[in-house]
Formats: structure tokens, sequence, C-alpha cells
């Protein structure tokens, strides 16, 4: 295949395409230089009347400034440890000044589980023993967050928590379930959560940790669940199916922030939690819904099969 057809401009022609290329120029380097040559044509606001950039060739050369962005959240600080699931201790598992303090506070949370309607006293063949388990909330260093339950049966569960000041302030009782029922609303998304949730990040004095995937995690143990969050797969290995959306942090161009992650805890339903946060940090909402797939379970040998390493 031959050259191209010539092409014969006119004088006038001519003359308009250089002009345009000549612009298109100015245009392209005053937008790359723009702070390069405000300083060294002249210092700001000085130059010409009231400190405007001059017109050039029908173009106007604007310095650009990304909108910043409010988030309660550090974004130069990078989350510690990922960690997809909190660590529940036994009361035998408890350190020496843990296991004082909830000893120390056990009439007190008697009587403000009593006020909620669960009866620490009242123990039973027909209604089975309490017992309780610490939920090890680093971000919460300031608090000690106790689990009490009783198992009266298979699905037949009776659940509160349970956070204790380890300086000032007072005992909380939060209800979760009792026999198996809410109370109320649920309690990932009861108001009363929530507001406890936000007084006790007050009482830290030291706002939200930048740790958000944790902070998260013990939202969801102060709701009453053991949660194990979607992350991302490190191995193939670890890319198996179902496949969920994994733990993430959204920041609203509205101010605030989003806790997303997905509960993948073995032998029950996936849930999603999504906290949302206002520009200060105040905790406004929780949803807590049953979580979708990305993709669906392969058909059986229709999909290569990654055997885990040490396996066979």
């Amino acid at each position: 295949m031959g050259p191209g057809p010539m092409v014969s401009w006119k004088a006038d022609m001519k003359a308009y395409w250089l002009r345009v290329q000549l612009a298109s120029a100015v245009l392209v380097t005053g937008i790359l230089g723009a702070g390069v040559l405000c300083s060294a044509q002249s210092p700001v606001g000085q130059g010409t009347a009231g400190g405007q950039t001059p017109d050039m060739k029908g173009f106007r050369v604007v310095e650009l400034h990304p909108k910043p962005y409010e988030s309660p959240f550090p974004m130069d600080s990078k989350t510690g440890k990922t960690i997809d699931r909190l660590e529940y201790l036994a009361p035998e598992q408890m350190s020496a000044t843990d296991s004082a303090l909830a000893e120390a506070n056990q009439a007190e949370i008697a009587r403000r589980a009593g006020l909620q309607g669960f009866d620490l006293g009242r123990e039973g063949q027909a209604e089975g023993s309490w017992g309780y388990e610490q939920a090890v909330c680093p971000v919460f260093p300031d608090h000690l967050i106790l689990e009490y339950s009783r198992l009266n049966g298979n699905g037949d569960v009776t659940l509160f928590s349970a956070v204790i000041p380890r300086g000032d302030g007072h005992v909380r009782v939060i209800p979760v379930r009792r026999r198996s029922y809410s109370l109320w609303t649920p309690a990932p998304s009861n108001a009363l959560t929530i507001n406890d949730f936000n007084h006790m990040v007050q009482e830290g004095h030291e706002g939200l940790s930048p740790d958000w995937l944790t902070l998260g995690l013990c939202y969801a143990a102060l709701a009453g669940g053991h949660v194990r969050a979607a992350l991302v797969p490190r191995t193939a290995a670890d890319e198996v199916y179902p496949l969920f959306v994994p733990a993430k942090l959204s920041i609203s161009d509205k101010k605030g922030a989003q806790i997303l992650f997905a509960d993948v805890t073995p032998h029950s339903k996936a849930m999603d939690w999504i906290l949302s946060f206002d520009a200060k940090g105040r905790l406004l909402k929780v949803k807590h819904t049953v979580s979708e797939e990305i993709l669906q379970r392969p058909v059986p040998g229709a999909a290569l099969e990654v055997t885990p390493p040490g396996h066979s």
C-alpha cells in the first residue's frame, strides 16, 4: 500500500493551523508549569491588577488545587498488624490484672444486667449456667470487654456484652440476644450499641484508632459476634470459592468514612458489616446484612483446583 494522498493547504489555512498549535502548546505548558511561571515571573498577588494571572491568547492559565478530603481516620497512617479476627480468652486465660478487674465488677455487672432482663443469679438445669470470655480489643486499651452467654440447648442462646473501664467511667451492659432472639432491634444496628461505642471512643481521649479494621471487629464483638473478616487473598491456595468482598475503608467526598467487611466465619451465614462515620469520627449507623458472593460456587470439575501446600 503506497503513501497516503498529499494535501495542499491554502495560505490562510496554514496560518490558522499554526495559531492552533501555538495556543495548544501554551495551554499545556501553562498547566504543567503554572507554579514555576508564577514564581519566576512575579510573586503571588503582584504583576497584574488584582494579582490575577493575565490572559494569554484567549486562554486563562490557573493553578489547580485538588479538593481536600476530610477523614476521621489518618490517611498517612497504615493499619497495624492485619488481623481477620479478635482473640477470645476464657477466664483462666486472662491476665491477672484483667481477671481481678472482671471479678471486682461482677456485682455491678449483675445489677446492670438485671435491669436489662438478664438474671445472672438464676441458674439451673432448665436455664443453663452463665459463663463469660474476654474479647481482646487492642484499639480500646482503656476498656475490658466481656461477653456473657448462657446455652439452654441447641440454637437457644442468651447473650450480652459488658464493658468495664480501666479508669474513670461506669460499667456498660449491651443486650444482644435472649433465647436466640433480639430484644428490640438487632444489636449490630441498635442505637444503644452505637451510643456505647461512641462513648468508649470519647473515653479513650485519643479519637479513632487508625487501625480501622480492628476497630470494626471490636464493634462486632460488642454486638456479640465472633467475626472473621474476609481479606485480600495472599496466595493462590487462599483464593478459594466462594469469593467475598475484602475488607476496605471507603472515604466519602461529603466527609466521613465507611468501614466495610464481610464476616466469613465457618459454619455460619456470611454477613456484611458497614459502619458509617462522620468527619469527626462519630459512628452514625451500622448495616448488618446477608453477604453476597462475588462469584457463585463453580460446577465441580469446571474450575482449576489448587491444593494448599502440605496437602496431597
